[in-house]
């Protein structure tokens, strides 16, 4: 995932949440090159619970499947996504969406470190909101990634709201809460 509309890695400061994100994963890996799924403990972060994400790493990347998925993050989707592919779930949202959030998680699996991303909802089918993450990788065997750690941060784009006005920012607002495109 690249372009204008997304930042890798951006140089702005992370939001809280990110940052324990970040922290967590750096603590649980120690000296190994990426923690487990099994260093996981949900009672480390249940303030953030809401706001996490696990997602499994299927066929070597080609796509993901969403473990879990935090009640805050649900809102996003059209319907809960736990258990699906995210080639299946996310497809309402056209197939760059698909595209581009398939490649991303793939980029965190290349990597196997951290990856913070931000851009806005817009690339997403989303409209008038930003959104800010952090995805990490997870490994059973120290080597390939398996799973996919991350937290999402979501920020209405005040500019956008206020430019478009009451009633189209209204339709908007229910064409992404009801799935639509």
């Amino acid at each position: 995932m690249a372009g204008a509309d997304v930042e890798i890695d951006p140089s702005a400061k992370e939001p809280e949440l990110l940052t324990f994100v970040r922290n967590y994963w750096e603590r649980l890996r120690g000296a190994r090159a990426m923690p487990s799924r099994m260093d996981i403990t949900p009672w480390d972060m249940k303030a953030h619970l809401p706001h996490v994400l696990l997602a499994d790493v299927v066929e070597g990347g080609a796509d993901f499947r969403y473990r879990l998925v935090g009640s805050q993050l649900h809102r996003y989707f059209a319907g809960n996504p736990t258990g699906k592919l995210m080639s299946e779930t996310l497809a309402g949202f056209g197939r760059e969406t698909v595209e581009r959030t398939i490649k991303t998680y793939d980029a965190v699996a290349a990597r196997r470190g951290p990856l913070r991303i931000r851009g806005a909802g817009s690339i997403y089918a989303q409209g008038p909101k930003l959104f800010d993450a952090m995805l990490t990788p997870l490994s059973d065997d120290g080597v390939n990634v398996n799973m996919i750690f991350g937290a999402f941060v979501f920020m209405w784009d005040k500019e956008f709201e206020f430019a478009r006005g009451n009633d189209a920012e209204q339709r908007e607002m229910e064409r992404v809460l009801h799935g639509g495109v």
